[in-house]
């Protein structure tokens, strides 16, 4: 009942707002211009601010002029707000959120309900962020229902993660256009994670981000549209999204349309063209790209030889994440390429491939272990490394299984 409550306040409350428009000066409409939310009642057509896409430098500027003007304005109050979390200035945004939020301006309670729950700034209180996410949700507006489906998934609530839930306000939030939610919404029925598996209907979702024109969305599609993951395989389909999303330097993006272009995918090899769109990705930190220009590096093949940097490369690659990189480092510390022998690192570094399940690390971990390198000989466990690896189908260690009986 309280929740009900509260939302008819907020209803109430969010026309007073929309009112208030109709006496709005210079400087609130520029404040507007810039803070704005998309998603906000009132300002569906002209809000300018998305999830995860909040310039507030502009906004700060002008929110404060405004503010100044009408310092008892919840709506102001609420842009600058957001505008000052956006920037990590949380101890300036708070006294603005809270009674802006309590004024029922559904921007502040989302920005101050996050805050709550995450404990940013001040004493966690999840029931009270809870609840003004879920009124701000309930009044429409869709950031609010994507907020909450976070809360659900990674347990921020008080409770344990919920799946089910949290894809419930996915689905909300990506049906009110929220582009994050959309791509999320696709990948649960990808996984089947809090849903049931369905790659035709995750693909509808990737085309409605992609529609948008967002990169990382352009490449996600690019990725359906390769595998024929709920629609047609198609090459052609694949490249042309990948270039979109390359287009806008997005790192995955940039990476894929490399690797196609590498390997002569849809299209001509051309390694020196690969290795220029991986060495673009590279500057993002994109582990897959600095691995990829890594192999090119050492190999001389699209790029000069350059053992040094393939080194560092294959070494930023692996601490990201990145276990074929891994795998290659060791080899090249083993070896003494690109710099001095570290036998110890060689081990370290396979051991981080073996360990994330990698056959190739496994099999390698096990060749360091009959042999001694990097780590007291131990036969017994070379074998069963080679066993685990053997199983996973990966012929290196099927040869080395037979070549120690078996």
């Amino acid at each position: 009942m309280q929740l009900g409550v509260r939302t008819i306040g907020v209803a109430a409350l969010v026309l007073m707002a929309g009112a208030n428009s109709a006496f709005a000066t210079e400087a609130f409409d520029s404040c507007a211009a810039n803070a704005a939310s998309k998603y906000e009642p009132g300002y569906e057509a002209t809000g300018t601010v998305d999830v995860g896409n909040f310039y507030a430098f502009d906004a700060t500027e002008f929110c404060t002029l405004a503010l100044a003007e009408d310092p008892a304005n919840p709506q102001l109050m609420a842009w600058l707000g957001s505008a000052f979390v956006a920037n990590n200035e949380v101890p300036r945004a708070l006294p603005l959120l809270e009674p802006a939020a309590a004024a029922g301006n559904v921007v502040a309670m989302r920005a101050f309900g996050d805050l709550l729950i995450l404990g940013k700034g001040l004493a966690q209180d999840t029931t009270r962020g809870m609840a003004l996410l879920e009124a701000a949700a309930a009044a429409g507006f869709a950031p609010a229902a994507l907020s909450l489906a976070y809360s659900y998934d990674y347990g921020d609530a008080g409770v344990p993660p919920d799946p089910v839930t949290a894809f419930g306000w996915y689905l909300t939030a990506a049906g009110a256009g929220v582009m994050r939610a959309q791509l999320i919404v696709a990948q649960r029925y990808q996984a089947g994670q809090g849903v049931a598996a369905d790659d035709a209907i995750a693909f509808g979702w990737l085309s409605r981000a992609a529609a948008s024109g967002n990169s990382e969305a352009l490449y996600e599609i690019g990725v359906a549209h390769f595998e024929g993951r709920g629609t047609p395989q198609s090459t052609d389909e694949a490249l042309a999204a990948f270039q979109a999303s390359a287009d806008d330097y997005n790192a995955k993006g940039l990476t894929a349309l490399g690797y196609l272009t590498e390997l002569g995918i849809g299209l001509a090899a051309d390694p020196d063209a690969a290795a220029q769109y991986y060495a673009s990705a590279r500057v993002n930190n994109h582990p897959t790209a600095k691995h990829n220009l890594a192999r090119l590096e050492e190999s001389g093949i699209g790029a000069p030889v350059n053992l040094e940097e393939a080194r560092l490369l294959y070494q930023q690659a692996a601490l990201a994440g990145e276990t074929r990189a891994a795998v290659n480092l060791a080899l090249m510390l083993l070896e003494g390429r690109g710099g001095p022998v570290d036998l110890e690192g060689a081990y370290r570094f396979t051991r981080l491939a073996a360990d994330a399940g990698l056959a190739s690390g496994i099999n390698n971990l096990g060749r360091l272990n009959e042999l001694g390198l990097g780590t007291p000989q131990d036969m017994t466990q070379a074998r069963a490394l080679y066993e685990q690896a053997a199983a996973l189908g990966y012929q290196p260690a099927i040869d080395n299984l037979a070549r120690l009986g078996g």
